[in-house]
């Protein structure tokens, strides 16, 4: 029997058009696919999304590994860009508003992610939690993280600033003493305190994720070389490609480490009183001896 014979047949007996099933609540609301449709109006949901991944696997790619794109996904490209210029020429009070909107709902699903890595460990922490605990959609989520390592990076983005201003103090340090060095760890341990959430979470990261493994090795050897910049000789001595300046370079890795782990375990009470004290001083005479050098 013709099945939809007998479905036409119907909708004439009754006088009605039967409707096509409603667009799901999720999908007539995720602002992908409004971009999307006034860039391929017509187009079906399931396309918009396709095209949308293979934007940005392209753009992915071109900033890892820069090559030649087939014309068509250039072709893609060009269309997005020139809806994203015309959503740019909004009236100044609406692209204002519509920022503010987008910066609170990153903020939120920052402090979830914070909540859920502080409750969980890594692996075993799920998207899923994130945007429960943040209040926005599945969507809504991977319109601003890829990922949950993305979304990790982000976390880190937002003290590696923090790092790098407390380092740069460290130089003219040197010339006042070792109370100085010690209120500088201090400082550093205040800080882990502080973010005490993500020390757990960059240490697992680095052992599952060797991309952020890289970065986190490239940001300590950039701050080797910040150190020297400002004029720490010691650190200085650590640039060029001769034997002694390696030998200086691993020392002064070395030491990074151990002030880093130091001021972690302290952070954690691992070490409290006397001990916590006792560890803090040498490590601290430590640093002060080698910038001195």
């Amino acid at each position: 029997m013709n099945v939809a014979l007998l479905r036409e047949q119907s909708q004439r007996l009754d006088g009605t058009k039967r409707q096509e099933p409603a667009t799901p609540y999720l999908f007539s609301h995720d602002p992908l696919r409004r971009f999307m449709s006034g860039v391929l109006p017509g187009t079906s949901f399931l396309v918009l999304r396709a095209v949308a991944v293979v934007l940005l696997v392209a753009a992915r790619l071109r900033r890892s590994h820069p090559c030649a794109m087939p014309g068509w996904i250039n072709a893609l490209e060009d269309r997005v860009n020139d809806r994203a210029a015309k959503t740019a020429s909004l009236p100044p009070s609406r692209a204002v508003y519509l920022q503010r909107r987008r910066d609170k709902t990153r903020a939120a699903i920052l402090l979830a992610a914070r909540e859920v890595f502080a409750q969980a460990n890594y692996l075993d922490a799920r998207v899923e939690d994130i945007f429960r605990r943040a209040g926005v959609s599945r969507a809504t989520f991977y319109m601003h993280f890829a990922s949950k390592l993305e979304l990790a990076h982000a976390i880190y983005d937002e003290i590696a600033p923090q790092t790098v201003e407390l380092f740069d103090r460290l130089p003219a340090l040197a010339s006042q003493g070792l109370e100085a060095i010690k209120d500088w760890m201090r400082a550093f341990i205040d800080m882990h305190v502080e973010h005490r959430y993500v020390t757990p979470l960059l240490a697992q990261l680095q052992l599952f994720e060797s991309d952020f493994r890289q970065r986190i090795l490239h940001d300590a050897e950039h701050l080797i070389d910040r150190l020297g910049d400002a004029g720490s000789g010691a650190f200085l001595r650590a640039r060029g490609p001769d034997e002694a300046a390696r030998r200086q370079r691993m020392r002064a890795r070395l030491l990074m480490n151990r002030v880093a782990a130091v001021s972690a375990e302290i952070a954690r009470e691992e070490m409290t009183g006397e001990q916590a004290e006792l560890c803090l001083e040498l490590v601290a005479q430590e640093l002060l001896e080698f910038m001195r050098e």
